[in-house]
């Protein structure tokens, strides 16, 4: 089955919005060729005499009430959260269909006592019959033509309990109406039985009108199905389908198989609805509590790193103090190792905190520096973990600064070499080299070699990723080789 519409990205998750899936749309599908199974089974013995079992109306059609009102609360609480007039429509044809199966039963002949208790004998239970399938049929159409109709969420009207609430009011008092025609105003309406068992042709012209209806609800709602909730109402039309073409094509008199039938399937159209409805709750509960604890345990993480980044700043804070001399150097300092450690965060935001490309760590640290072609980066493509992408942040960070003030990228024909390479070495964990190296600039002075951020060279490595680092100062230039294990993210 395919799908038709536009999915709407906004709308919450229900099933009224929630395109189906291919599970959801090979369970339905397996319910509606089991379900026509069964009615071609039953088309051939439609006919056969059964005993004449009173009590099977009045029980088969108040667990129908009880489902079809189950199934209009469910889709009242659907309405909700994704308020949209197609499910104040729909919702309203079950309440319709449920209290219609129960009136009916107070009409029908032998249901509870010999004589009905409301209306005639012979004509009332039919045209509640009448006003049942029409009232749910019209609002099924209804539906099916508003449901892909984009109205604006949240906009200014009453508030959904009020409009669930007034709606509620209108559908009883439209069903308090037409119970009254079909019992105090039966008289004047076409005569539907001649006798207990025996329809005139009035009550097939009914059924050819309600055939008429389910058909077009039925094409219609298959023409523009989408979502979880159109799949199985497809099931539920199909499910009505045998009350009214069965008796039709195959005049089907009370208490014969086909007479049992139908209403055996028009129990399985009633429920089908609310079957889906409670398992898609469920899952969607499911999901909404996987969704919380996962939410608890990302708030927790969070938490982690916030405290592992402010104790990280307040370091750098400290330490860059202790190794400054003015407040423009302190100011200056802070920022660029702010910004470092931002750098790595936003490179690591991107995957998810799941890692980052070496070369892009390395390419951001320099970026503020290059020129035609004072840098050269090499190196295989690794992704490192976030403990590695933040310790090498730092460190990148501070040579590339290093050499900026002092090194090769202060003069205009120095130059800085990054490679790397993964290195197997024979071990269960392999090894990360990288090697910096500093070409054409001049001689270091002295103060480079013993500052905060030369400390932080030689100790975060080891430190933070228990690795080792070889920091030179030589006459021809600095170089930092770097080596540590490679725990690849």
């Amino acid at each position: 089955m395919g799908e038709g519409g536009d999915v709407d990205r906004n709308a919450p998750f229900v099933i009224a919005s929630l395109p189906a899936s291919a599970w959801q749309r090979t369970v339905a599908f397996g319910s509606l060729v089991t379900l026509v199974a069964f009615i071609a089974l039953t088309i051939p013995f439609a006919n056969i005499e059964l005993g004449q079992v009173e009590a099977f109306v009045p029980v088969m059609q108040t667990v129908m009430c009880l489902a079809d009102l189950l199934t209009a609360t469910l889709l009242f609480a659907e309405y909700s959260v994704y308020p949209r007039r197609a499910m104040l429509v729909l919702a309203s044809g079950y309440i319709f269909s449920g209290l219609f199966a129960f009136l009916q039963t107070l009409a029908f002949p032998g249901a509870y006592t010999d004589v009905p208790l409301i209306g005639d004998t012979l004509n009332s239970a039919g045209w509640l019959f009448v006003f049942w399938h029409a009232a749910f049929l019209l609002a099924v159409i209804v539906y099916a033509m508003l449901k892909d109709v984009r109205e604006a969420a949240g906009g200014p009207g009453p508030p959904a309990r009020v409009t669930i609430g007034a709606t509620v009011v209108c559908v009883l008092a439209a069903t308090a109406g037409l119970t009254l025609v079909a019992t105090e105003g039966v008289g004047y309406l076409p005569r539907l039985f001649l006798s207990v068992t025996n329809m005139t042709s009035y009550a097939n012209d009914a059924k050819a009108v309600l055939a008429l209806l389910n058909t077009v609800a039925l094409v219609w709602l298959f023409a523009r199905r989408r979502t979880v909730l159109d799949y199985w109402l497809i099931v539920v039309l199909v499910a009505w389908l045998p009350n009214l073409v069965v008796s039709l094509l195959f005049p089907v008199d009370r208490f014969t198989v086909g007479w049992y039938a139908s209403r055996i399937f028009a129990l399985c159209a009633g429920s089908s609805l609310l079957f889906a409805l409670l398992v898609e709750t469920v899952v969607m509960y499911s999901r909404v509590a996987n969704a919380f604890e996962h939410q608890k345990m990302l708030v927790g993480e969070l938490d982690h790193r916030v405290k592992n980044v402010l104790a990280r700043v307040a370091a750098v804070v400290e330490f860059t103090h202790q190794g400054t001399g003015t407040l423009d150097d302190f100011v200056q300092a802070i920022e660029g190792r702010v910004r470092a450690m931002a750098d790595a965060h936003g490179l690591l935001s991107r995957t998810g905190w799941q890692g980052a490309r070496l070369g892009e760590i390395v390419g951001k640290q320099l970026a503020p520096y290059v020129t035609a072609a004072n840098v050269a980066i090499d190196g295989t493509d690794l992704v490192l973990d976030a403990a590695a992408t933040q310790a090498i942040a730092m460190v990148l960070h501070e040579l590339a600064t290093n050499s900026a003030k002092y090194g090769a990228l202060s003069s205009p024909n120095g130059r800085v070499s990054v490679r790397w390479e993964r290195r197997s070495n024979g071990a269960a964990v392999p090894t990360l080299r990288i090697e910096w190296r500093e070409l054409d600039g001049p001689p270091p002075s002295a103060s480079i070699k013993s500052g905060y951020g030369t400390s932080l060279i030689r100790e975060l490595i080891p430190h933070e990723l228990g690795g080792k680092v070889d920091l030179v100062f030589a006459s021809d230039g600095a170089s930092c080789n770097i080596e540590f294990p490679l725990n690849l993210s």
